[in-house]
């Protein structure tokens, strides 16, 4: 199967997954009574909620630079991932990854694989920070079982995946020349384009080595996902008064690991669904079906 096919396959499976969520979501909602509760909803917290959908990016933008060495400026870092955010909204495949990571290539002049990197290393920080907070939500809630099973798939996940970062950080400059020996054996140009990718996949985790650096970052993701949180915490009280702290942490973990299957631009259905769940199984004296989706729309 050539490119071209698995992009369409991919494409036709979001979708298929967004409608099957949107579905479901629906399905028990009466159009009437969501019209009337999304026609009370306080505004005044939706406007908080753009603005601080707008300044959560200046905190991703400081990290991401930290990433790449404090290359380049602050506003090339915002723009682009204002430029990524766009692109996911509107493109299948979560085409905002690959656009912010084209545009501070070309602004910042390094190799897309060293800016490639640094994307995966944005996501296992953030996935560390999603997945510590699932753990502490364990130890005081009844997690719905789907959800307890997933993080712990991407616990493992993530496990395997800092063991490896810590390990090519250490060792990678040592195997280097094996790892030439290695490419030199492959056909053509290959042996140089997978050589190539290894010597800017070790200079992006280069600046792992500084503990400063590690301080930045998780001070960096704390800071982003406090954000998020405080604005979950705003929707939720647009909607339906009164919202609590646990209410918005367990929506906002539940969707941060929802949003990780296939879906049409924009996460539309799984976003609705999983937010719908995340609200209505564990709080069910809060929030109704119909509520609760009004919440993620």
């Amino acid at each position: 199967m050539g490119p071209q096919s698995k992009g369409a396959v991919r494409i036709g499976l979001g979708v298929v997954v967004s409608v099957a969520c949107l579905w479901l979501a629906v399905r028990q909602v009466p159009l009437a009574d969501l019209m009337g509760i999304l026609g009370h909803v306080n505004y005044a917290w939706i406007a908080a909620l753009v603005l601080g959908t707008t300044l959560s990016l200046v905190p991703r933008a400081y990290r991401w630079r930290v990433l790449l060495g404090g290359r380049g400026s602050l506003a090339e870092y915002f723009w682009a991932q204002a430029i990524g955010a766009l692109l996911t909204n509107v493109f299948p495949l979560r085409a905002g990854e690959a656009g912010r990571v084209m545009v501070i290539g070309r602004r910042v002049g390094l190799p897309l694989v060293h800016v490639s990197t640094s994307l995966l290393l944005e996501r296992t920080a953030d996935m560390t920070v999603v997945l510590g907070l699932l753990a502490a939500l364990l130890l005081s809630m009844d997690v719905p079982r789907p959800i307890a099973v997933t993080g712990f798939l991407l616990a493992l996940a993530l496990g395997v995946m800092l063991v490896g970062v810590a390990m090519l950080t250490i060792f990678g400059r040592p195997l280097t020349p094996r790892v030439r020996m290695l490419a030199v054996r492959l056909p053509g140009r290959l042996g140089t384009v997978a050589f190539d990718a290894w010597i800017h996949g070790l200079a992006a985790l280069e600046p792992l080595r500084d503990v400063r650096v590690l301080m930045q970052i998780a001070v960096w993701s704390a800071v982003i996902w406090i954000t998020v949180l405080a604005m979950f915490w705003a929707t939720i009280e647009a909607v339906v008064p009164g919202a609590r702290l646990i209410e918005a942490s367990f929506a906002m973990t539940a969707i941060s690991l929802g949003i990780s299957l296939p879906s049409s631009p924009g996460f539309i259905g799984v976003f609705h669904f999983v937010g719908q769940q995340a609200l209505v199984t564990p709080f069910p004296e809060r929030f109704s079906p119909t509520s609760a989706l009004a919440v993620g729309c």
